[in-house]
């Protein structure tokens, strides 16, 4: 007779802890999302207009945070050359619909850098703030674009 009272029970218990790994996980993954949302948002939104020997200008945006700033770091050839703030005028952008507020263009000016003749690959990352003291760099568009210089 106990062995049938144990079976019952152990059937419940192996239930029970089943479902409570569910909700552990459920929850584990809810937090990972929340936090990659918070880190990295995957709506950022942006691109490199002019990429050339003159200049590498676009423009970069947060719809989740459309009031925000977004600081840019210039890398030519795998290196950070120049950091700026997107916050300049683009009405160009409001009229397409791809932000509702115009300050979210970079201009970054190359003869202010001294570069040599050459071909240079250049990509443009948004800084985000991490939820610890770290930033995280996300390119703005999927790839770099390479260009010459000719004085």
């Amino acid at each position: 007779m106990k062995t049938d009272l144990v079976q019952p029970i152990a059937s419940r218990l192996l239930r029970a802890v089943i479902a409570k790994s569910c909700v552990e996980i459920v929850f584990v993954c809810a937090i990972a999302t929340i936090a990659a949302f918070s880190n990295f948002s995957p709506l950022l939104r942006g691109t490199i207009d002019v990429a050339d020997q003159t200049q590498v200008s676009g423009w970069v945006h947060d719809p989740l945070r459309p009031d925000e700033v977004i600081e840019v770091q210039l890398f030519i050839n795998g290196y950070c050359a120049a950091s700026r703030r997107a916050d300049e005028r683009r009405d160009d952008l409001v009229r397409a619909g791809a932000t509702t507020k115009p300050h979210h263009g970079f201009t970054f000016r190359m003869d202010s850098l001294n570069l040599a003749d050459g071909n240079y690959t250049v990509q443009v990352y948004a800084v985000r703030k991490t939820l610890s003291a770290n930033k995280a760099l996300i390119p703005i568009t999927k790839t770099a674009r390479t260009f010459p210089i000719n004085h």
